[in-house]
């Protein structure tokens, strides 16, 4: 369930551990001053790794998946006093939605916050405590509750097949038409994939559910919707605002830095639309 400011308080605060879910990428050490700069007291911070993305996980690319061991155990250990979980993050962020959609994916209860993250400061004392820290687990199990989960065999097989599928990828448009690529070896993206970058969704820094009401109609008219991005990551706000209005939508959790990693997938630079 997604809360904003006034939905929030309709709930006993009380019953709530807060998730601060942000994180800088890739870079621990300044995550670490990041929160010891700007800490939120009462909440348990979650490290992007091992717990929104894993070295050895599901899926290749940047940031594969976390198996099922490592996100249940998270969960359980989190809601064991009988607390639930609200997840925030910054503006502009994605990884409070990459964790609530690894929630859902594993069949995890979990709200997540879309709104100003002050406001969370400023109520910090009304939330449940957890004494603790999340722990790294081992695991290899990949078995998912909710079908949202695509594979790069998936897509190859859509895109191959030229099934009813639209293919969106979420990257700024310089790097969807192959302008500049700043991390991967390779420009471009997936053949037959539409742009619609993060920065359409967004309105002062928070997730707007309703940036897409011009053309949900459209997007509604194809069996399937995968969002993809560089990683994996930055795909979930969008795969949050297609889910939330009730679009089959899939996470290519892989992405392009996965799909570029096999010779025998193609990669194009000029632009289609809906």
């Amino acid at each position: 369930m997604i809360l904003n400011k006034e939905t929030l308080h309709t709930f006993d605060l009380k019953r709530f551990i807060v998730l601060d879910c942000r994180n800088v990428m890739d870079n621990k050490e300044k995550t670490l001053e990041l929160i010891k700069e700007q800490p939120l007291e009462t909440a348990v911070h979650i490290p992007e790794s091992p717990f929104m993305f894993t070295e050895n996980g599901i899926n290749n690319g940047r940031h594969p998946l976390p198996y099922k061991e490592q996100v249940t155990s998270l969960h359980l250990a989190l809601t064991s006093g009988g607390h639930e979980l609200l997840l925030v993050s910054d503006a502009g962020s994605f990884y409070h939605t990459r964790l609530y959609y690894l929630f859902n994916l594993y069949g995890l209860k979990s709200y997540l916050y879309n709104g100003d993250f002050q406001d969370i400061k400023d109520t910090k004392e009304s939330f449940a405590r957890f004494n603790g820290s999340p722990k790294e687990v081992e695991g290899h199990t990949a078995e998912f509750k909710s079908d949202i989960f695509r594979s790069m065999s998936d897509v190859a097989a859509a895109v191959d097949n030229k099934e009813n599928v639209l293919l969106i990828d979420v990257r700024t448009r310089e790097r969807y038409l192959g302008i500049t690529e700043p991390i991967d070896f390779k420009k471009g993206h997936i053949p037959g994939a539409v742009n619609i970058p993060n920065t359409d969704i967004y309105t002062d820094g928070i997730l707007n559910l309703h940036a897409l009401d011009h053309m949900l109609g459209q997007i509604k008219e194809y069996d399937e919707v995968f969002v993809y991005c560089g990683s994996g990551m930055s795909a979930t706000p969008l795969f949050t605002l297609l889910y939330e209005n009730g679009v089959n939508v899939k996470l290519y959790a892989g992405s392009f830095s996965e799909w570029i990693t096999d010779a025998s997938n193609t990669v194009e630079t000029k632009e289609n639309t809906l």
